[in-house]
């Protein structure tokens, strides 16, 4: 069977009702400057949050914060989305303010305004053989600077890109241009649209 991308979070667990702050000073701000990710829509007014406002559950979210190996998600006001490496940053709130029903699942809670219902991931660990992927097998992301998506590192081979790439904690995947011999280390589990054309695969974390 193929392997999964991103790699597919083990469980998750709630954490509490977190305040969130506004638009510069979000508490999960993981996604920050990215547009569209893949199936995932983005909103217009808050690109710090990605989702599909009609099918937003707990699910949904810990998939989505996977693909950058995130370790906390939130969900806030039945439908957003955000990820993070760390939470609390402006402070807890009381339970009762996380109250929203998820637009996916009405069982579920999704925060409530302002709030965000944390939760913690765990990952299965990092397999040691990253396998090479064709492009067209991972999702594009656009973002609003390159940065965001990948770091580029002049290598001379795959094997020497991938191996940065394994040795770095917040690298999910790499792609390798032989023709620039640079090395595109890439924060998420996707394809910036700016190299969909300028690599032939792309070696992943899984």
């Amino acid at each position: 069977a193929a392997a999964a991308v991103p790699p597919q979070p083990l469980e998750f667990r709630h954490l509490g009702c977190y305040v969130d702050g506004a638009d510069g000073n979000r508490d999960l701000a993981g996604l920050e400057g990215v547009e569209n990710f893949g199936e995932f829509e983005t909103h217009p007014l808050a690109p710090a949050f990605g989702y599909d406002s009609a099918k937003m559950t707990l699910e949904m979210c810990s998939q989505m914060c996977s693909y950058g190996r995130f370790r906390y998600f939130g969900v806030q006001h039945h439908k957003f989305c955000c990820c993070g490496s760390a939470y609390g940053s402006n402070g807890i709130a009381p339970a009762g303010n996380c109250s929203s029903n998820c637009n996916g699942n009405s069982s579920l809670i999704c925060g409530g305004a302002s709030r965000n219902s944390i939760y913690e991931l765990t990952y299965s660990p990092i397999d040691p053989v990253m396998p090479k992927l064709p492009v067209t097998s991972l999702p594009n992301i656009t973002t609003s600077a390159s940065s965001i998506t990948h770091r580029s590192i002049a290598t001379s081979s795959a094997v020497e890109c991938a191996t940065l790439c394994h040795g770095s904690p917040d690298c999910q995947g790499c792609a390798f241009v032989p023709s620039s011999r640079m090395c595109r280390l890439l924060r998420f589990a996707a394809v910036p649209a700016e190299l969909a054309s300028d690599a032939e695969g792309v070696w992943m974390k899984l």
